[in-house]
């Protein structure tokens, strides 16, 4: 009897917390109420996050959220309040115990976590995504076994997890830059390019093959095989273009003699705009040089008629200051002009000393630029060789023409290699420049400066061997 009594007790204490939960409901919203119950479970939760004890507890990580689940969805039916915080005292426990196990877990892990990450920014789990689930599957698996103190497992298991990893990385990273080429190259398959367009054809498939030996030797330097990759495209789209070509003259669509007129034409509006008469007697070879030679005269005026400018805007601005100030007498105005035109003789003393493929002279404001553009290096070398020497007498010879002149030499690199060691290799090639003229007596050390900028000024892109 005493029992049945207790028994209709608990109920009524039941119904009373039952009743107790829905007058809370009522009396503040159901999320204030929410927040109350869960704060202490959620708070774990976010930790357990943090640590992404998902991945690295995933035993004890499940469990907690199990009983979370199971709170939640007591709550929403407004059920027995007991209930409720027994399971999220539970969850509050495991996942409490999945932040330590994890963060044990990052430590024993942390090669392969590095490898996880790499393949995450590389977008393995798009670019490779077969692989990436399987080293995920891996690294779980690696956790599971921590978990159950099986450390020595645990730590081969993550092992295999980080080469699988850094496989998909390497997977991603080809897919990322070869993808496009790899398209390109079937489509020109099933075009019979590799028949009718040969050359191109065979020249994509090289530069693919060897933008993925780059990045199989470091995945890292993404330059070159970026800019081999792009050749590759280009070839591959030669090679799709030619092809059609080919199969629209077998279908009768076109003829050899009209497609040369149409390149002929693109070439003639090409000449018109620089003025020059062109004939394609003998092919387009004459036609391309003259138009070449037309550029080259062109940009050889603007930078004269630049030089001329800036020279004319020193004298108007001498000749204001001078007869402003009504300082200075005629005389010495004439002197200053004088000047000008010593300056300008000598810069065409210089200007004459280089070859075009030597170098180019420049002016700005007081200062004169040699662009060596003759004066190349081995990839990967900063040594002179005896090829240097006749740019190098050229140079001296400049030289002699400014006794006073401050000198700065700037070394350069393609974009091919890391930035430091381009950096390193720029310095070392300016040095070389440095020490060659000094040793030449060319110029005292004391007015002169090295300087390396690597690959931050590129004075041409890296599109081409050239």
């Amino acid at each position: 009897m005493i029992d049945g009594i207790r028994n209709v007790q608990r109920l009524v204490t039941t119904a009373a917390l039952v009743l107790a939960l829905a007058a809370s409901a009522g009396a503040a919203s159901r999320e204030e109420l929410r927040r109350t119950l869960f704060q202490a479970a959620d708070e774990a939760l976010a930790s357990a996050n943090r640590l992404q004890a998902s991945l690295l507890a995933p035993r004890s990580y499940s469990d907690g959220a199990e009983h979370y689940r199971r709170a939640e969805s007591i709550f929403q039916a407004g059920g027995d309040l007991d209930g409720i915080q027994r399971h999220l005292a539970n969850a509050q426990q495991q996942f409490a115990r999945a932040a330590v196990a994890a963060n044990a877990a990052r430590s024993i892990f942390a090669a392969t976590l590095d490898a996880r990450t790499d393949a995450e920014q590389a977008e393995a789990a798009r670019y490779a995504s077969d692989g990436w689930r399987e080293a995920e599957a891996m690294l779980t698996d690696a956790a599971g076994r921590l978990e159950r103190g099986r450390e020595e497992s645990a730590r081969r298991r993550a092992a295999e997890a980080e080469e699988a990893y850094r496989t998909t990385e390497l997977e991603a990273i080809k897919a990322n830059y070869l993808n496009e080429t790899v398209t390109l190259l079937d489509t020109a398959k099933s075009l019979r390019a590799d028949r009718l367009a040969p050359q191109s054809y065979q020249r994509a498939r090289e530069l693919h093959a060897q933008a993925e030996a780059a990045l199989n030797e470091d995945r890292y330097d993404t330059d070159r095989p970026r800019n081999l990759a792009q050749l590759a495209e280009h070839n591959a789209r030669h090679a799709i273009y030619v092809a059609q070509l080919e199969r629209a003259i077998r279908d009768g669509d076109s003829s050899l003699e009209q497609i040369l007129l149409d390149w002929e034409a693109a070439i003639g509006r090409l000449a018109d705009t620089v003025d020059v008469p062109v004939y394609f007697d003998d092919g387009h070879g004459e036609a391309v040089s003259r138009i070449s030679a037309a550029i080259d005269t062109l940009k050889a005026d603007l930078a004269f008629l630049e030089q001329a400018v800036r020279d004319r805007d020193a004298q108007i601005a001498s000749l204001e200051l001078e007869l402003g100030g009504q300082t200075q007498s005629l005389e010495r105005i004439n002197q200053a002009l004088a000047q000008r035109e010593r300056e300008r003789e000598r810069f065409e003393r210089v200007e004459a000393l280089f070859e075009p493929d030597q170098a180019t002279v420049l002016r700005r404001s007081d200062s004169v630029i040699l662009r060596l553009i003759g004066l190349n290096f081995t990839s990967g070398s900063a040594r002179l060789t005896r090829e240097h020497q006749p740019i190098l007498d050229a140079v001296q010879r400049a030289l002699a023409e400014y006794p006073r002149a401050n000198l700065i030499i700037e070394g350069h690199t393609d974009s091919f290699g890391s930035d430091a060691s381009n950096q390193a290799l720029s310095q070392a090639r300016a040095d070389a420049v440095l020490e060659y003229l000094v040793a030449n007596g060319s110029i005292s050390r004391s007015v002169v400066q090295a300087l390396g900028y690597g690959e931050a000024q590129p004075v041409a892109n890296n599109e081409t061997p050239e």
